[in-house]
């Protein structure tokens, strides 16, 4: 079924006003008001050509450019970009990538990010920046460093990694120490070839929800969510709501804090990051974690000038899913929260509409979050329109 320009509603002529809403700054976090969200929800679907888009990962590895309106998701299995014109709902092209060869992106790439001018940031095996031909623009390379000037050690692995434009030949890292299950925000220079290490986890939330026998490798880790917003990297974590917020021109890092009279500030872990039993243990402590609470990233609302983020409490059924750790979801609450521009905590507000669903990789456009969807294997999206 072909939707290329038209909108099917997800609830029938539903206009929304949210309950009472409280608000909190991080200036003086004991303040609170109420405030009231309106907002309307709708869903879209993408027109594919009659192409099979690569809906596998769920859009984790995509990104969407506010530039040029497009949506760009990587396709492991072909090693292709899709690009997805969101102005016309619509696939526009796709785009194809070398493994191999002084163009090849490596065989595995678990980040991709949109650029100005018509290019793609593309982080793995092989980093670097790529025009929409393929063709490498820009190598970043962790391992040419010296230890002298912050090079990683054996033990250290890169999982995440973004750049900003505002920063060339910078690229900025989310690094786990496997050993001590420590992990830290990296910025690499690629002209001075120097790294900077710089402390996203002084409580050791990342330590307390890994899964597993923390002195080997046989762990699970929790999600760092790594993004970059304007003139700054952004860093939270699922498990807990405190995030970091590096300012690279400035080379300072602030830490947020906030209490929210809606949602906890962090997960009760199940046991303290030492779970060593078996993979049913771990299931199960998954399951624990995310009924209480799972933070999403922060993403910024250019139109509405303020930062969005979604948490959602989660409940699974017993239907097992498969590519998937957990099963089929059973039921979720859908939280909203608002930041301002300085980061002051503005509103949590649950959305009662949308069940589940989970947190879905989202972002904004034009003053609407858009939620990703699978509607019987063709790519989708729930919108929420603030009005």
């Amino acid at each position: 079924m072909q939707l290329q320009k038209q909108a099917f509603k997800l609830l029938s002529a539903v206009f929304l006003t949210g309950h009472a809403l409280f608000f909190s700054c991080t200036s003086n976090p004991d303040s609170s008001h109420e405030r009231r969200l309106s907002y309307t929800i709708d869903t879209v679907r993408i027109d594919s050509k009659d192409e099979i888009l690569f809906l596998q990962r769920d859009l984790l590895v995509s990104d969407y450019s506010e530039f040029e309106g497009m949506l760009y998701n990587f396709n492991d299995r072909t090693h292709h970009v899709e690009q997805i014109n969101l102005n016309n709902l619509t696939l526009e092209k796709t785009v194809p990538f070398e493994q191999e060869g002084p163009n090849g992106t490596g065989f595995w790439t678990p980040d991709l990010q949109a650029v100005p001018g018509k290019q793609l940031f593309l982080g793995g095996e092989r980093t670097g920046i790529y025009n929409l031909k393929g063709e490498l623009q820009h190598r970043f390379d962790w391992t040419s460093v010296t230890k002298e000037r912050g090079g990683l050690l054996d033990e250290e692995r890169v999982f995440y990694q973004v750049v900003n434009p505002n920063f060339h030949h910078q690229v900025f890292a989310v690094v786990v120490h496997d050993h001590t299950s420590a992990v830290s925000l990296r910025r690499l220079n690629s002209s001075s070839k120097s790294i900077q290490s710089y402390n996203i986890d002084p409580q050791e939330h990342f330590k307390s929800y890994t899964l597993g026998d923390l002195n080997t490798y046989n762990k699970w880790y929790p999600k760092i969510h790594l993004s970059s917003i304007k003139d700054h990297v952004i860093v939270s974590h699922e498990f807990a709501n405190d995030f970091y917020v590096l300012y690279p021109d400035k080379d300072s890092l602030i830490s947020i804090y906030y209490d929210s009279p809606l949602l906890p500030s962090k997960v009760t872990p199940t046991r303290e990051g030492d779970l060593e039993n078996s993979t049913e243990d771990r299931k199960n402590a998954l399951r624990n974690y995310r009924s209480q609470v799972v933070y999403g990233p922060l993403v910024f609302d250019s139109k509405n000038k303020h930062y969005v983020r979604l948490a959602a409490s989660i409940q699974y059924g017993e239907k097992e899913r498969e590519r998937y750790l957990l099963p089929e979801i059973s039921d979720s609450i859908l939280y909203i929260s608002i930041f301002d521009e300085n980061f002051n905590h503005l509103v949590d507000q649950e959305i009662p509409e949308v069940k589940k669903t989970g947190i879905p990789k989202y972002f904004t456009r034009e003053g609407a979050l858009w939620m990703y969807l699978n509607v019987e294997d063709e790519l989708g999206f729930i919108r929420i329109i603030q009005s």
